[in-house]
């Protein structure tokens, strides 16, 4: 029986992507698992008929992975409409891409999820909290040869191919520069992100203080409080913090659970009184923003972030192109009353 594509995949013990990367000498493919390949055809005495296996590559599938946290309503939306969109420009490439959610704040089920999507897939888009573990597991992705992008929240120092989202950093300050124009130093402030791990957020809050500094601010005027993006622990946060701050003149909304945040205000009876600024154009804020309790919001693509990642592991894996930037990062509007 003549040796095919098929049969040395199951006898090496490999998908057939990694046979037809092999085939054709392209990269991301560990080196042990190229030699048992290449080890596999000799014995089998596999000769490839050029022009059969070009067709036979032209019917592979490219298997792709998005590994995200369950974002529901708004978010998991926006990012499920950038999946559908890199599907469509590319359904004559026979592209699949597969969605694997794991629980925000769950790194381990996050690394799970990653070591399946390198056996399954040829490429992988990444949002995780940014911490050891994570940062070990792209640097044994990145000796496998399995590429790696990041998206919404990069992963600092790690070996990913690059990063898609939000320059949080520069968001924050862009806040920041709004807040500064409505107070003067001294003016108690309250900023709310989710945690340290999560780059997004962080950088959003490093920038937001950096700028309020560069204003004259002192960051002992700004109250900084860490709530998980949880809806209990940032109504909790905010509420302690409008009973005990009596002059607190502004909120800087950095995460995502601004409705506790109203309702924190609606319940303290000073809902208008403190200005708000938050992030992402969700339904919800968007409402906030028309109905004058949101002062402003500064929104990011977030269809962009989940079809360009996909598009640059395409790029990679297909194309053999590799990104000519470290960071691609989508507008980020400031949204008004007038302007949402």
């Amino acid at each position: 029986m003549r040796a095919t594509i098929k049969i040395i995949a199951e006898r090496a013990g490999v998908s057939i992507g990694t046979v037809d990367r092999v085939l054709h000498d392209r990269p991301y493919v560990k080196e042990e698992v190229r030699r048992r390949v290449l080890e596999v055809m000799e014995e089998l005495d596999y000769r490839p008929n050029r022009m059969a296996s070009a067709l036979a590559t032209s019917g592979l599938t490219r298997q792709f992975a998005i590994i995200q946290p369950t974002w529901e309503s708004y978010v998991g939306a926006a990012m499920a409409a950038g999946v559908e969109k890199f599907r469509r420009e590319r359904q004559d490439y026979n592209v699949h891409v597969t969605v694997y959610p794991y629980p925000q704040g769950q790194t381990e089920a996050c690394l799970r999820l990653l070591d399946q999507a390198a056996e399954e897939t040829q490429g992988i888009a990444l949002c995780a909290a940014d911490c050891p573990p994570v940062r070990q597991k792209l640097e044994e992705l990145a000796e496998r040869r399995v590429p790696v992008v990041t998206f919404n929240s990069d992963i600092a120092g790690g070996r990913r191919m690059c990063f898609v989202g939000e320059d949080a950093h520069h968001a924050g300050r862009v806040a920041g520069d709004i807040a500064a124009k409505f107070l003067t130093p001294g003016d108690r402030i309250l900023l709310v992100y989710a945690d340290h791990g999560y780059s997004g957020h962080k950088g959003r809050a490093d920038g937001f203080l950096e700028r309020m500094e560069e204003r004259g601010f002192s960051r002992a005027d700004c109250r900084v409080e860490e709530t998980h993006d949880d809806y209990d622990e940032t109504l909790s946060a905010v509420t302690a913090a409008l009973a005990e701050e009596p002059d607190l003149k502004y909120i800087y909304m950095a995460n995502r659970s601004v409705p506790a945040c109203m309702e924190a205000l609606d319940r303290s009876g000073r809902a208008g009184q403190i200005r708000v600024l938050a992030h992402d154009n969700s339904p919800e804020t968007r409402s906030f923003l028309r109905e004058g309790r949101l002062d402003f919001i500064i929104d990011q693509n977030l269809t962009y972030q989940s079809r360009k990642a996909l598009e640059l592991l395409f790029d990679a894996v297909v194309e053999h192109r590799v990104p000519k930037r470290d960071c691609f990062y989508p507008e980020s509007p400031i949204l008004t009353e007038e302007t949402c």
